[in-house]
């Protein structure tokens, strides 16, 4: 069972996911390139899912090291790249 660090983690990865796509939803890729405020948007919820997956690979390694599959790590490097 996950606990509700692990849930409200996943919760706010989620929504943040969706928010990046509620924002670029019907955008070409040029368009988005020209749309500043679209681009940070995106980028600071770039930076949530990171920064979520950091804490769970801190704080929840076991979780985390049953969902291999998921980019964990990559999510952290691209927060800290982004950051």
């Amino acid at each position: 069972m996950k606990s509700s660090r692990v849930a409200d983690g996943l919760d706010h990865m989620l929504e943040a996911a969706q928010q990046a796509y509620v924002y670029v939803e019907g955008l070409a890729q040029e368009d988005f390139e020209e749309d500043k405020r679209a681009k940070q948007a995106v980028i600071l919820n770039l930076i949530i899912i990171g920064e979520e997956a950091t804490k769970l690979l801190k704080d929840e390694e076991a979780f985390v090291n049953q969902q291999p599959e998921i980019a964990w790590r990559g999510m952290k490097g691209m927060r800290n790249r982004i950051a």
